[in-house]
Parts: C-alpha cells; sequence; structure tokens
C-alpha cells in the first residue's frame, strides 16, 4: 500500500471532481487503461481508473455513485490522506492504437481517456472522441481534449440523446477511422461492441465490481475472464463473446 496525500481538488459539477494524490512512496507509471486500488478510510477500498500521472502525483476523476464516492467528492478534504495500490490490469500500448482512432465514451468512463490522450498526445491527435453525459455539465469534463481530439459531445438533458444515438450518426463513415476504443458503462460498451462491425478493429475498456485487484476473488469475472486480472483492456471480439 502506498500513502499518498489529497493535494488539490478540481471540481468539474457538482456530482465529478478530479483529486490529485501526492505519493509518499514511488509507483510504477500506470499505461493508459490500468487502475488503482484506493483504499478510503472509514469507508472502504475501491477501484478507480487513473486519469492522469505525473512524477509522484497520481490524479483520479471521481463521480458521485454512493457513500466512498460521495465522500471523496464532497466531504475530503485536501490535506487528508488515502491508501493507493497499483497500477493493475492491461493498459493499452501504443501498438494498439496506431492510426485515426474513434474513441467512444458514456459518462465517468472519460477518466482513462483523459489519460491516454495525455500518455499518447503525438499518436491520437486529430482522433475522434464521441461522448455522452446525464448533464452539460459533466460534460466540461472533457475540455482538456480539445486541442488533441475533434470532439462531439452530447447531454441527455440538453439534447435528449444519449452517445449511442450519436454513435448510430457515425457508423456510414466508421471506415474513416482505423480502430475504435470504447469505455463507460456496461450497457454503453454492450451496446456498442454490438452496433459496430465485428470486422471493426476495436477494443474494449471493461467495467465490473472489483474487490481484491488481483484476480483472486472472482467478483469481476465475466465467464473466464477477469476484469482486473486479464482486462481492463479487452479485445472487441473477445468482449462480444464474453457477453453472449
Amino acid at each position: 500500500m502506498i500513502p499518498s496525500k489529497v493535494v488539490e481538488k478540481v471540481f468539474i459539477c457538482r456530482d465529478i471532481a478530479h483529486i490529485y494524490l501526492k505519493l509518499l512512496k514511488p509507483m510504477v507509471k500506470p499505461l493508459p487503461g490500468q487502475f488503482v486500488m484506493v483504499w478510503v478510510p472509514d469507508y472502504e477500498e475501491i477501484p478507480m481508473s487513473v486519469s492522469g500521472f505525473s512524477e509522484d502525483v497520481l490524479r483520479i476523476t471521481v463521480k458521485c455513485r454512493g457513500p466512498t464516492t460521495n465522500y471523496l467528492v464532497r466531504e475530503l478534504p485536501v490535506g487528508s490522506y488515502l491508501g493507493v495500490r497499483g497500477p493493475y490490469g492491461r493498459g493499452v500500448t501504443e501498438d494498439l492504437i496506431s492510426g485515426v482512432g474513434l474513441f467512444i465514451v458514456g459518462g465517468i468512463g472519460i477518466a482513462p481517456i483523459l489519460y491516454l490522450v495525455n500518455y499518447y498526445r503525438d499518436l491520437v491527435r486529430g482522433s475522434k472522441l464521441l461522448a455522452g453525459f446525464v448533464s452539460r455539465e459533466e460534460s466540461r469534463v472533457t475540455e482538456e481534449l480539445v486541442n488533441y481530439l475533434d470532439v462531439d459531445v452530447v447531454s441527455e438533458d440538453v439534447d435528449g440523446v444519449t452517445v449511442i444515438d450519436l454513435l448510430k450518426n457515425y457508423l456510414l463513415s466508421i471506415n474513416n477511422y482505423d480502430y475504435y476504443l470504447v469505455s463507460g458503462p456496461k450497457a454503453v460498451l454492450d451496446q456498442v461492441v454490438n452496433l459496430i462491425p465485428s470486422s471493426f478493429r476495436g477494443y474494449v475498456l471493461t467495467e465490473s465490481l472489483m474487490k481484491c485487484g488481483l484476480g483472486f476473488c472472482g467478483s469481476c469475472a465475466l465467464k473466464d475472464f477477469l476484469v482486473c486480472r486479464d482486462g481492463t483492456l479487452v479485445d472487441a471480439g473477445r468482449y462480444r463473446w464474453l457477453i453472449s
């Protein structure tokens, strides 16, 4: 367990915040798509995607979803201490994202994409981002990407549509892209891999309930696939089989 100190919180909106953790012991630099287990004293240990990393500062992007995340976003004071384990899982390597990409994101699934774009900024520059959020306020989290990606964002409260509706407008031009990568809630992942032709190269950043982060407890199993150990990154073809 790596002790860390909360050195900054930046609010995107009432329910989403970037939390910056100064690591008090060295940690291996994560690959985009990898995650860490964050121990919150008096609450629990939860998996969090890495949304940024620089030297000894780790960034996580948290949305209120339950008691622990509510505490992190709304109550955790700067100067508090948290524990961090990781990084864990299979991340996105450079060879997988050659060419022009189509990134498809639902909600807080944007977190690993923030890190990926910063990590591979020259490689992904000019790629397309389709992102959907519940509210227009939440969509502000994409603002740091506009200098690198062609960003198309919708929100349910203003546009009345989801990222799946947005994606349908791009299906006829899917061959303008070399690959796709989808991140977000399971419902979004499932719909995307079933909408895009199976012959098209794609990757999924899977989401599941994770407890140990090491592949021991089995809480994140999809058939023979353990999200924490074998993911979170998985080829779209295999993911399609896992949910069949």
